[in-house]
């Protein structure tokens, strides 16, 4: 069994770059962040608790990124050519 990462989670997205436009805070998995958030990019995001994997798809598909504890003013601070973002999870383990 792996360790567990964090006790909560938290992070916060934006729809635009530098924490612009409409923000969503989130702390749990979401399948779809379109049908959750009416959002179909996420151009920078704050994570405030825990680490998440974000998926350029829904359901948990595609390219994963990894975001820890931190700001990010655009999407390719986490590592992702462009700012859709399908669905997300926590990190629970390592």
């Amino acid at each position: 069994m792996g360790k567990v990462y964090g006790s909560g989670w938290n992070l916060r997205l934006y729809e635009r770059p530098d924490f612009g436009g409409q923000m969503v805070e989130c702390s749990v998995d979401c399948p779809s962040v379109y049908d959750a958030y009416k959002l179909r990019e996420a151009y920078s995001c704050v994570v405030t608790d825990g680490a998440w994997v974000f998926y350029d798809l829904p359901s948990y598909r595609g390219h994963q990124y990894l975001l820890e504890r931190g700001e990010y003013r655009q999407h390719r601070d986490w590592g992702a050519p462009s700012a859709g973002v399908g669905s997300f999870r926590r990190v629970t383990e390592f």
